[in-house]
């Protein structure tokens, strides 16, 4: 079934009466796998949890496709520590010869390079904390893929909440809503709550959609050269030229992804507003002559879900209190050059999707406006609170306290630095702010790093080797015990 997307004669781009083919969203059946009797709900592509289903797919079947099959500890690899490829090659558009789609956890991974970069960093992850894990003493190659899976996804969602999260809605809201992660080395996280739905919210998933206003006009990668957005440049691409094409991911040698995490990491991102790129906002997945209108695809997308309209979510989620809905006056939360657009397309502030409200909202301090954080801190509680292997519970879903404390020393610029980058190179000590008085640039050598130590199974048993390892140290301290037993001064 389609829900398409008529143009307007008005429309500056898109041709007079033609359509956009837009198919819906696949249905989901209910928690009993039968068709729902209720208001249709929608498929999510991936797990719901912040499990790394991105990295290691979302079942068992999927995983198996995407493991080393020689060596079952290590996620699969091509040369040059890219993503395996993918053999159906619908999957993406092959320009040049010898290229092929990616294969990861989400098909999504081939929608843009960019895209497929972060996935690839988290798959070398993995493939580096194996060999941790194997000086550490760990042997079997089951137990190695399933401990550096569940420290990988950790770092995941460590990163998740204590650096992306606090970059979006500021530590402080996050204090407010008791989201922090916390630095303690002496308590677990224990406001686990079974009863808790974890499940995508359909509202979430449209409010999410404030990322596309973040789509750059062009992709780069990353040179020891100087700094150009000039297309000529064999290393600069127009984004419409990139989407569903692995080519950038090739280039250079195959260093393609590597050098787009770069560039990802040194740049800057657009700022959120109502304003999406061209490559965006008229030539999204543009084929042939065919493209797409992103915002027009997220507000049609919204409607289809039977998303309520924006000011029930300032009223019933946020807790406003609107006088009267349906004047203009009611917009408190938007500028007058706002509210004239907003006047000039829908006949009433009821009428307003709750994407096109909610990315329109004025910004202060935060980079979202406060009808997104309301519906993201719901979320990303319930992300939280209802997750049975959040990493910040004991074991054996979590860590022990020592461990927790390796992997809280964590970053995404020590990710960064150990997969992407020297020793040398500097890097902002937080890879989501721009480096500043704020965020000062450190040498990789110097950013706290994930701490595998507690994990260590290489305890030396010769006691005349003069290591001062814990094994060594309890046995010398039990030895002081029994001997002062003797003399009868047994100290506690």
């Amino acid at each position: 079934m389609c829900a398409p997307i008529y143009v307007p004669t008005s429309d500056a781009f898109f041709a007079d009466g033609t359509c956009m083919n837009v198919p819906r969203s696949a249905p989901a059946l209910d928690r009993n796998c039968n068709t729902p009797t209720g208001p249709r709900q929608q498929v999510n592509k991936i797990t719901s949890y912040i499990d790394g289903s991105n990295v290691y797919g979302s079942s068992a079947a999927e995983l198996i496709k995407l493991r080393n099959p020689n060596s079952p500890e290590y996620m699969a690899v091509t040369d040059g520590n890219n993503l395996p490829p993918n053999n159906d090659t619908s999957a993406c558009t092959l320009t040049v010869q010898g290229e092929s789609c990616s294969n990861a956890g989400d098909s999504r991974v081939n929608v843009v390079p960019s895209l497929g970069s972060y996935h690839t960093l988290f798959v070398q992850e993995h493939n580096r904390i194996v060999n941790l894990l194997k000086g550490l003493g760990w042997t079997d190659p089951e137990e190695l893929f399933q401990e550096a899976r569940k420290i990988n996804i950790a770092q995941i969602q460590h990163i998740t909440y204590n650096e992306f999260l606090s970059w979006l809605l500021t530590r402080t809201v996050l204090q407010q809503n008791n989201l922090i992660i916390t630095g303690s080395r002496t308590t677990f996280f224990t406001g686990y709550d079974p009863t808790i739905n974890t499940d995508i919210a359909n509202d979430f998933g449209i409010a999410y959609r404030i990322g596309h206003t973040w789509i750059p006009s062009q992709m780069k990668l990353q040179t020891d050269f100087p700094e150009t957005s000039d297309i000529n440049d064999p290393d600069v691409k127009n984004i419409e030229d990139t989407y569903h094409n692995p080519h950038m991911l090739y280039m250079r040698g195959r260093t393609g992804s590597n050098r787009l995490v770069k560039w990802l990491t040194e740049g800057r991102c657009p700022r959120t507003d109502r304003l999406l790129e061209d490559g965006a906002r008229n030539k999204l997945f543009l084929k042939n002559g065919v493209s797409f209108d992103l915002a027009a695809l997220n507000i049609n997308r919204g409607r289809e879900h039977g998303i309520p309209p924006y000011w029930k979510y300032r009223t019933e989620l946020c807790g406003e209190t609107l006088v009267d809905p349906s004047s203009w006056s009611s917009m408190t939360l938007h500028d007058n050059i706002t509210i004239a657009l907003l006047k000039s397309v829908y006949q009433s502030p009821m009428d307003i999707d709750l994407w096109t409200g909610a990315i329109t909202e004025s910004i202060s301090t935060a980079v979202i406006g406060q009808t997104l954080t309301c519906i993201f801190l719901a979320q990303f509680k319930a992300l939280r609170n209802g997750d049975r292997y959040w990493f910040e519970r004991p074991e054996p879903e979590g860590f022990s306290l020592a461990k927790l404390a390796g992997i809280k020393q964590t970053s995404l610029a020590a990710v960064l630095c150990a997969n992407v980058y020297d020793a040398s190179f500097v890097i902002p000590q937080s890879a989501f702010i721009p480096g500043d008085v704020r965020n000062v640039f450190r040498p990789c050598s110097e950013i706290q790093k994930l701490d595998l130590s507690p994990w260590s199974r290489s305890v030396k048993r010769n006691l005349d080797t003069g290591k001062d390892d814990f094994e060594n140290k309890l046995v010398h301290l039990l030895l002081e015990i029994l001997k002062e037993g003797e003399t009868g001064d047994v100290k506690k």
